[in-house]
């Protein structure tokens, strides 16, 4: 079954509604000082502060915590020190990573005073289902587990990834590919 996107320049959200944000969107409000795209960050910035207005709330899944420190910690390496650095574990044991994962920190400490971690427990989560998504190459295993939660929870998926095109959730983007594939 298709997702339904929704185009997040006309999005009006609603007080209470529910809304899981993609690692994807944090790097844009967040962003790692080696990989700004600007392009993104008015957009995603204006829809955020909208959804804040609203009182809508933003929801975070530990994972999306894990990969959004992930990948903020690997832009500033590939930008900065995959020269210096044979290896990105080489890099988080020398004392350049220091001062990044304390930035890194400072802004996933932000991103948790805004939002409501959710509280699915991991045994009602359609494991199986997700494992067989992934093995067809479907989806990203994560992706898969991003799609059941917000099935579970009834929440609404705000993402820039084109990749989230399946599942049957409704999905908040201005990415004009994924608006292309799911109209709703």
């Amino acid at each position: 079954m298709n997702n339904k996107a929704y185009d997040l320049a006309s999005y009006s959200f609603t007080q209470g509604e529910e809304i899981l944000v993609d690692s994807n969107i944090w790097l844009y409000l967040f962003p790692a000082p080696g990989n700004p795209q600007r392009n993104f960050v008015r957009q995603y910035s204006s829809a955020f502060l909208r959804l804040m207005n609203a009182q809508a709330q933003p929801v975070l899944d530990p994972m999306v915590l894990s990969e959004y420190l992930n990948r903020y910690c690997r832009i500033e390496y590939d930008g900065h020190f995959k020269n210096k650095y044979s290896s990105f574990k080489q890099f988080r044991q020398s004392t350049d990573f220091i001062p990044i994962a304390i930035s890194a920190q400072t802004f996933a400490s932000k991103i948790l005073n805004c939002c409501q971690t959710h509280s699915l427990p991991p045994n009602e989560l359609d494991l199986k289902s997700v494992l067989a998504d992934f093995a067809s190459g479907q989806a990203d295993f994560n992706d898969a587990l991003f799609v059941d939660i917000c099935k579970k929870r009834q929440l609404k998926l705000m993402t820039n990834d084109a990749d989230f095109q399946r599942g049957g959730i409704d999905v908040l983007t201005i990415n004009q590919k994924l608006l292309k594939a799911c109209p709703i």
